[in-house]
């Protein structure tokens, strides 16, 4: 495939621009986002987070209250992931000896990484460097394993490997075609397993009590992250300017800080990211909205079938442009 020889000659040197590199690799075109998208995105979240002045720090101050303890945190992360994994099994016909670890992890440039050991087996790592906020709690445990990438990796080696004896997919080649819809349905599967209503729900009834915190701030906060992440294109540009060599990594954390709310250190992790996986970036924004979308289109609001959709979506290999609309 052609990213296959892109990566190959990445690796011998030679530097695309962030848009050819994107579509080389992962065969999806990041589209490109003004400031004044954004911009209006932030008037719109300054009249929700409480108090005045600069409204990083204020997000920043009002997001300490939903810190999950650093001695609780073991224990929230394996409830929100056994809930995840029991709502994709009402749904899912996983392998029998599908099992997973969780290990607690520093100096890495990622909040959560999958690494899929064979045999429906995965080792799922959390980055402890920085605070952990309890909406990541459902976030990690859907994306990292519950519907996420220990299903998907699962699913393909029982179906193409397994079954098929398709061996080439026991090897996953991270930069490539593959990781779009890995990543896009792993966070699309954050909505599938806990819609509507359902994950702020569970929060307010388990998982802030577990935390021990404030569930009267939960439903303000939720509305706050739903606009917020609305923002995540913003780490695309940032990301584009910065690997094109238009701005400076300081540069680029400093719009991290603005647009996505990032206290300095995150912003700081994030560009090292971006140093090391470059715009695999838009793999979670972009692949998230494209799965969203195929899904929505083939299975509407029937909740059985958009199982259905996903599931074939994560057993049978296809790309961004075999899924998109255009």
């Amino acid at each position: 495939m052609q990213g296959g020889f892109t990566k190959l000659r990445m690796l011998r040197g030679e530097i695309f621009a962030f848009d050819d590199e994107a579509e080389s690799l992962y065969d999806a075109l990041p589209p490109h986002l003004d400031s004044l998208h954004f911009n209006q995105l932030l008037s719109d979240l300054d009249e929700l987070v409480p108090g005045s002045g600069n409204l990083t720090k204020r997000y920043t101050d009002y997001s300490q209250n939903f810190i999950i303890p650093v001695d609780k945190l073991d224990t929230v992360f394996q409830v929100a992931i056994d809930e995840a994994r029991q709502r994709t099994k009402k749904h899912l016909k996983l392998p029998g000896n599908e099992n997973f670890e969780i290990e607690y992890v520093t100096g890495k440039s990622w909040s959560g990484y999958n690494y899929y050991k064979g045999n429906s087996y995965s080792l799922i790592q959390i980055n402890t460097d920085l605070p952990i906020y309890i909406e990541r709690a459902i976030d990690l445990a859907c994306h990292e394993g519950y519907p996420g990438h220990h299903v998907f990796n699962a699913l393909l080696e029982q179906n193409l490997v397994r079954d098929q004896g398709f061996m080439e997919f026991s090897v996953y080649p991270l930069f490539s075609p593959q990781s779009f819809i890995a990543e896009g349905s792993a966070n699309y599967g954050i909505d599938l397993a806990f819609p509507g209503q359902e994950k702020i729900n569970f929060e307010k009834e388990v998982l802030y009590p577990l935390a021990g915190l404030d569930t009267s701030l939960a439903d303000s906060y939720d509305q706050i992250q739903r606009l917020r992440v609305q923002l995540n294109y913003a780490g695309n540009e940032a990301a584009r300017a910065y690997l094109d060599g238009k701005i400076s990594r300081e540069a680029a954390a400093k719009m991290l800080e603005k647009y996505l709310l990032y206290e300095p250190e995150r912003a700081l992790q994030r560009t090292r990211f971006f140093d090391q996986y470059r715009s695999y970036v838009i793999n979670y924004n972009l692949g998230k909205d494209m799965v969203a979308n195929f899904i929505r289109q083939e299975a509407g609001m029937d909740e059985v079938k958009r199982w259905s959709v996903f599931e074939d979506l994560l057993s049978t290999p296809k790309t961004a442009s075999m899924i998109s609309s255009e």
